[in-house]
């Protein structure tokens, strides 16, 4: 449950069993929406009680520039992209609201996947090193990450790590679908701006596809890594530094 409430879609992985039956920790792995809106109270029980010391924010250098990351105190954050500057811009920016609300760009599935096929690009490959890298160095304190609504590149960050920690894939799936349950008020609201905005009839239906997370998203974003790299495994040494010895370093850190 999230007991933040000025984050959305704030949740702990812990408790989730991995094939072998063994447990992600509780208290070392978060994943959430920005934490732009925070009280000094709030990023004060983010470092004490949630033991969080390392931020790790996947947003891009626009959308930090729009709404700079709040400092934790004695945290100092990370900051690893998730999307390629030639990626596809599938997102909230200014240019592409502005095309939605003309009714010049619908957003459908094909652009949704196409965005998550670029969270697996070999150009973000100094992204993902960053991240594993924060995952091994935490000498076990918590790690949060985070992107503008904790829904794409936070869910596949989470599927990524629960993956390498052996988490089943349905298990996976679950997880990276509660978002839905996390960001429903948000998705309401963007609605209601959108049908209060809009010049082009249903506009606000056209946003179904980047506000929902769907199954076929993430399973887009692991065809893209064994396209890309030739397996999973592959993946986790090219592009994130993963090793046996790294791997088994992770395993002891956030399984019990």
């Amino acid at each position: 449950m999230n007991r933040i409430s000025s984050i959305l879609n704030f949740r702990d992985l812990g408790g989730l069993v991995t094939s072998d039956g063994s447990i992600v920790r509780p208290r070392k792995l978060y994943r959430c929406a920005a934490l732009t809106k925070t009280s000094a109270l709030e990023r004060l029980r983010l470092t004490g009680f949630y033991d969080v010391t390392c931020v790790i924010d996947l947003r891009s250098r626009f959308e930090r520039n729009r709404t700079p990351e709040p400092a934790l105190p004695g945290v100092r954050p990370l900051q690893a992209p998730l999307v390629p500057a030639r990626a596809l811009g599938i997102t909230l920016k200014d240019d592409n609201w502005r095309e939605l609300i003309r009714g010049d760009w619908g957003p459908d599935t094909y652009d949704a996947c196409a965005l998550y096929r670029s969270f697996a690009s070999p150009q973000v490959i100094d992204s993902w090193k960053a991240i594993f890298h924060a995952l091994l160095n935490a000498r076990g304190h918590a790690v949060l990450w985070h992107c503008t609504n904790g829904k794409d590149r936070t869910g596949v960050v989470a599927a990524t790590i629960l993956r390498t920690l052996g988490v089943p894939d349905k298990d996976i799936r679950a997880d990276y679908l509660l978002s839905n349950q996390g960001l429903e008020s948000e998705r309401k609201r963007i609605r209601t701006v959108a049908k209060l905005r809009e010049n082009e009839p249903g506009v606000e239906k056209k946003l179904g596809a980047l506000l929902e997370a769907r199954a076929e998203y993430l399973n887009a974003f692991f065809d893209a890594i064994d396209e890309n790299f030739g397996s999973f495994e592959a993946f986790l040494e090219d592009a994130c530094g993963i090793g046996f010895a790294e791997d088994d370093e992770l395993r002891h850190l956030y399984l019990q």
